[in-house]
């Protein structure tokens, strides 16, 4: 071996290894001073990664199980105060009970609606201030999402029915329902509308497409003068209708029941001469016949018991009113659509036989819910009123249902006594001087005819609130009469005058503008989508347009159909609204004049739920009638409070098995992040030995390495 001093390869050596355990040194002593395996992305890039997401997972279930905690301390204020409504309610029945009894005088009865009515005053108390952290759980308004997982959507919600008096005592089955609609001449199909994709939203799921194959029960075709042709208006059927509804119910949490689809008569003129003929029923001939020897009851009778003989046929029973203004009402009791059709031949008239006009009618039907919560209805992309059903957030312990738009009412005088019948009581006729908002035709309004079946709550049990008069535009096309210019005159009030530039976007723009700056006089409100224009009365009056200028096109260059508004300048066109029946049990409509779509829009029919009930608010025990109304009542309620109180105890027992699962899976997650985290004493402290043994040996084996350079200069000597 030769000597050479220029590289002492066994000191680079040895140095080497010594800077390497000093490394490996510093990393046991690192370990075992932290206690931790990893102390940096070098130590373990890939098990940091790991260890980080277990312990952010056993972090956020530790907070997950306060929530949980959290939420069934909610439940449990929720379902005390609901124990004390019971309570109360036991008394109130105890009180109903004794007022009942043929003992007590009417001053004993007095005496016990007084202690009644305090009765009903705490129950409307609790109801109205129980919370939790400021938020009240009892008056419908409560419904909540919890997040019972460390990551997002895992949740859980509760929903809590309202309970207060104004509310409590309705019949069970009670919903929102949907009226059903005419399609008058012979081409219904023009007139009856299906649900398309977007028409229809609840509690945010857009309902699907009626579609007729859903529908096997409605006839499918028209007959006019004997043949029959086909049309689409098996989709436009309550069955369909229902059916797309149902189809999602797992999502929106409601279900659709159909309800009888119940066909109003016509008004029968004196006893005419003798005529017959054909009408077709659903597709089924029938031969009728009048005669001028009989009084008209009975030519009713005998159109009756023809039309009946077919029942098994057509799906519809015939009923004589015993009324001349109400003629013969048809009923089919699955919801099937019902068309009805004149022959050609014969000489038989709507005002000899007291049937309905040609046509074909469409049923309606009722949204139900058994989870306790509100029913939210809302337009998509499409028309709402495809569906027959009004926007809103509906109680789902109330029967509600809502009238059609009155439309155009320019015509008419407003509705008559005994126009419509609510639960067999005939509503005075509607009364200009009670709507002092609007600007013409004040007796059509739906404020107006609110009022009047307002005046007879106490004898039906129904209350009338007014809805939103909401005017949908039209195709906005301002191409045609681009340069031209207009005003806009709404409720009396005229608006700037608008010059058409013939671009969309502009034209829409200015004109929203032009109506908002006068709608504090209107009280009419325009919004647009970029597209089409809206125009909307909050409070429910009417909406009076006309319009002046040189328009050659003005529904397409305004944004709004012939409608609303006239083709005609000057001329002007009211619209009425719509206005929403609400009630503890059935809602009975009917009429003795025959006139109630027309002059209140709505169809003969029973909506909103199949049972009786009266509103703790309106309970009265002070009569031996109002102490049985009362029974009822009470007894609905302690079936809803019932029902509020199994659902909140099923949801407490669901977050006592939430807060023992996170638990058990906090401490895995925590035990699994130690595992990869941890450092292992044991075999540091053995690598620590290692290290500082051999640090040792390093040093002294360096100094012998750096020695032999030494060597060299005995060679010199």
């Amino acid at each position: 071996m030769s000597l050479v001093i220029s590289n002492n390869m066994n000191s680079l050596t040895v140095q080497t290894n010594l800077a390497a355990n000093q490394s490996s040194l510093a990393t046991a002593m690192q370990r075992l001073s932290s206690g931790l395996r990893i102390n940096s992305a070098a130590d373990d890039a890939a098990g940091l990664a790991i260890a980080t997401g277990l312990n952010s997972q056993a972090g956020g279930d530790g907070v997950a199980i306060q929530n949980a905690n959290d939420a069934s301390s909610l439940a449990q204020i929720a379902d005390g105060a609901l124990g004390s409504i019971t309570n109360d309610l036991q008394t109130l029945r105890n009180l109903a009970v004794e007022s009942a009894n043929g003992t007590n005088s009417a001053v004993d009865r007095t005496a016990l609606n007084i202690q009644a009515q305090q009765v009903i005053a705490d129950i409307q108390n609790t109801a109205s201030t129980s919370n939790y952290n400021g938020v009240n759980l009892l008056n419908g308004g409560f419904a909540s999402q919890f997040q019972i997982g460390a990551n997002a959507g895992q949740t859980i919600n509760l929903s809590i029915s309202n309970v207060q008096t104004s509310s409590l005592g309705a019949g069970q089955g009670t919903g929102v329902s949907a009226q059903g609609q005419y399609g008058a001449g012979l081409t219904p199909s023009s007139i009856l509308t299906a649900i398309s994709a977007g028409d229809l939203v609840i509690n945010g799921v857009i309902i699907p497409q009626s579609l007729s194959t859903t529908d096997t029960a409605s006839f499918s075709g028209l007959d006019v003068g004997g043949t029959i042709t086909s049309n689409a208006s098996t989709a436009t059927s309550a069955i369909a209708k229902a059916a797309a509804i149902n189809s999602v119910s797992s999502q929106t949490g409601v279900t659709a029941v159909v309800n009888a689809n119940v066909v109003g008569g016509s008004t029968m003129a004196a006893p005419p001469t003798t005529t017959s003929g054909t009408v077709f029923i659903n597709g089924i001939a029938v031969s009728l016949s009048t005669s001028a020897s009989f009084t008209n009851d009975a030519n009713r009778n005998a159109i009756v018991t023809a039309l009946n003989a077919y029942e098994g046929q057509t799906g519809v029973v015939a009923s004589n009113t015993g009324s001349d203004s109400t003629g013969i009402t048809l009923t089919a009791k699955d919801g099937r659509n019902i068309t009805v059709d004149f022959a050609t031949t014969g000489n038989l008239t709507t005002a000899s036989t007291g049937l309905s006009t040609t046509g074909t009618y469409s049923g309606g039907y009722t949204l139900t819910t058994t989870s306790g919560g509100s029913i939210k209805i809302q337009q998509g992309t499409g028309t709402l009123a495809n569906s027959g059903l009004q926007a809103g957030t509906y109680n789902s312990s109330q029967a509600t249902v809502s009238s059609a738009s009155l439309g155009n009412v320019t015509a008419l005088t407003g509705m008559a006594s005994g126009d419509m019948v609510i639960n067999g009581v005939s509503i005075q006729a509607s009364n200009a001087v009670n709507d002092q908002l609007s600007y013409a035709n004040q007796a059509d309004s739906a404020i107006a005819i609110a009022h009047a079946i307002n005046q007879s709550t106490a004898q039906t049990g129904v209350t009338a609130t007014v809805n939103d008069n909401l005017i949908q535009g039209s195709a906005f096309s301002s191409t045609t009469d681009a340069g031209k210019s207009a005003t806009l005159t709404i409720n009396g009030v005229t608006t700037q005058t608008l010059t058409l530039t013939g671009v969309t976007s502009t034209d829409l723009t200015n004109e929203t503008n032009a109506i908002n700056a006068i709608s504090g006089r209107t009280g009419v409100v325009a919004s647009n989508d970029g597209s089409n224009i809206t125009l909307s009365a909050a409070d429910g009056r009417n909406v009076s347009m006309s319009w002046a200028g040189s328009l050659t096109a003005p529904n397409a260059s305004l944004g709004i159909s012939a409608t609303y508004l006239s083709a005609s300048a000057s001329t002007q066109i009211t619209t009425a609204g719509s206005y929403t029946l609400t009630s503890a049990g059935s809602i009975n409509i009917g009429s003795t004049t025959g006139n109630i779509e027309k002059n209140a829009g709505m169809l003969p029919g029973s909506y909103g739920g199949i049972t009786s009930g009266t509103f703790l608010s309106q309970v009265d025990v002070s009569t031996v009638s109002g102490a049985n109304l009362a029974l009822t009542a009470v007894d609905n309620a302690l079936t809803t409070i019932n029902q509020i109180r199994a659902n909140i105890g099923a949801f407490q027992n669901r977050m006592s098995a939430t807060v023992s699962n996170l638990q058990s899976q906090q401490t895995n997650l925590t035990s699994a992040y130690t595992t990869i985290t941890g450092a292992d004493f044991a075999k540091e402290s053995a690598d620590m030995s290692r290290a500082q043994v051999l640090q040792q040996a390093g040093i002294a084996v360096l100094a012998q390495a750096n020695a032999q350079s030494q060597q060299v200069l005995s060679l010199l000597r």
